[in-house]
């Protein structure tokens, strides 16, 4: 976990135990005996060697490699796997997959509940949780799944019942919000929204580096172009962190190099952390601990001096 990460549990409630909605995120459910043969020949994904149950992050690209998706899949039976993605790429995503589905034994359906953010092992207790589970174990509960994703940071997933909360225990505010972006910020677990989807390849936003990519699992839709850079090339681009004052820029704003107009990257995600805001940005190793701006706002950024690494990541592909 960062050494930054204590300042994300300050902003909801002095770090007291909360859950909280994630309006900005959207449930599939894939059925079928195909399931993980479908999703094995369309994401970067090795589905051929998960366990049930486990969670597994993974990104769907198109036929130039480039990102249209990334997602955080539950392999919670043989035939049936839930998969969380960005709201706004729902029915992107949902036309893209439909021309494949078509030869496919699996169905893809959009769930009506939401995933819930939980902050501090207290909230488990709302849940009916009766161990508090590690980062990257997935235990199951009599209303859903349950996901350590970090130290004293937790993802519940609804599936198909009452979640058991009472209403009035779920935040639905905007600190909430932020502070569970910030937390994915410090993580370095880049998202893509409807804003980035198709502008980035997996390794510009270090996937390959996090275990979201396998280089030996076979071919899928992007595979070629993808594996190539891997194999033979070096990514011209790669994740970093970044801070930069209020207020929060958007994804898929420019960076440009603070002396001159070439531009030299751009904003993947943002939040609010604290009195500034921390970045996920895409950016060449030559920009690394140094000032960047942000060409449509004319506001400063600085990188810092490493791209970040994955040796405290949750979740990876199983060995």
């Amino acid at each position: 976990m960062s050494e930054h990460s204590p300042h994300t549990l300050s902003a909801v409630e002095d770090g007291q135990p909360v859950i909280g909605s994630l309006p900005g995120e959207t449930l599939f459910a894939l059925q079928g005996t195909d399931a993980s043969t479908f999703l094995q020949g369309q994401t970067t994904a090795d589905f051929s060697r998960v366990e049930v149950p486990c969670a597994i992050h993974g990104a769907f690209c198109d036929v130039k490699g480039r990102v249209i998706a990334d997602f955080l899949a539950l392999v919670v039976a043989d035939d049936r796997i839930i998969l969380r993605l960005a709201a706004d790429l729902a029915d992107l995503l949902e036309a893209h997959l439909a021309k494949y589905l078509m030869f496919s034994k699996a169905t893809l359906l959009r769930l009506d509940q939401a995933p819930l953010g939980l902050i501090g092992s207290g909230a488990l207790e709302l849940l009916g949780a009766s161990h508090t589970p590690a980062a990257g174990q997935l235990i199951e509960l009599a209303q859903g799944w349950l996901l350590g994703l970090e130290t004293q940071i937790y993802l519940f997933i609804p599936d198909g019942k009452n979640t058991g909360v009472m209403t009035g225990d779920v935040k639905h505010d905007d600190a909430f919000q932020e502070s569970w972006h910030a937390a994915a910020c410090l993580r370095g677990e880049a998202r893509i929204s409807l804003a980035t989807t198709g502008k980035y390849l997996p390794q510009d936003l270090n996937y390959d580096l996090s275990g979201w990519v396998s280089f030996d699992k076979g071919c899928y839709t992007g595979q070629e172009i993808i594996a190539r850079l891997h194999w033979r090339g070096t990514p011209k681009r790669r994740l970093y962190r970044g801070f930069t004052e209020l207020p929060c820029p958007m994804p898929g704003a420019a960076l440009r190099q603070a002396d001159t107009d070439r531009a030299i990257g751009s904003i993947v995600n943002a939040a609010v952390l604290s009195d500034r805001a921390i970045l996920l940005l895409e950016t060449t190793a030559d920009a690394a601990g140094n000032k960047l701006v942000i060409q449509e706002a004319d506001q400063e950024v600085l990188v810092e001096e490493q791209a970040i690494t994955f040796s405290e990541m949750a979740l990876h592909q199983p060995e």
